[in-house]
């Protein structure tokens, strides 16, 4: 009796320390422009964006009416500003074309840097 008690209690607490652990979040965002993230192509339009973090490591997803879209992982990095706006940072490659390399959240003082990442790259579309 004692010994189902007790991994009933180890149980708990791991699922619980598991749960704090990992934290997801989720708000509208819009990109100006199509860019391509971690491989996939993102039209411009707007998109909900969620993120799951482990302490500065964060994966950030896009989706767009319900749907997943594209996904990459980054890293929370601190800035000391508080931005007052949602922003896509991009670099222009030498084809013209632009990558997602950071996103900055209103109301936060650090940003998301994308990693860079092409192996990994996966995107659906919707018809």
């Amino acid at each position: 009796m004692k010994f189902r008690l007790s991994v009933c209690a180890i149980s708990i607490l791991l699922i619980v320390s598991f749960s704090a652990y990992a934290k997801t979040s989720r708000r509208p965002f819009f990109l100006q422009t199509e860019v391509t993230m971690n491989g996939a192509e993102v039209p411009a339009g707007n998109y909900e964006l969620s993120w799951e973090q482990h302490n500065s490591k964060v994966q950030v997803t896009l989706w767009k009416q319900g749907r997943f879209f594209a996904t990459a992982h980054g890293n929370w990095v601190k800035s000391g500003v508080l931005y007052t706006s949602d922003a896509a940072l991009l670099r222009v490659n030498s084809d013209g074309s632009r990558s997602l390399t950071e996103i900055r959240l209103a109301g936060v003082k650090k940003s998301i840097v994308l990693e860079e990442n092409f192996n990994s790259s996966v995107q659906a579309r919707t018809k």
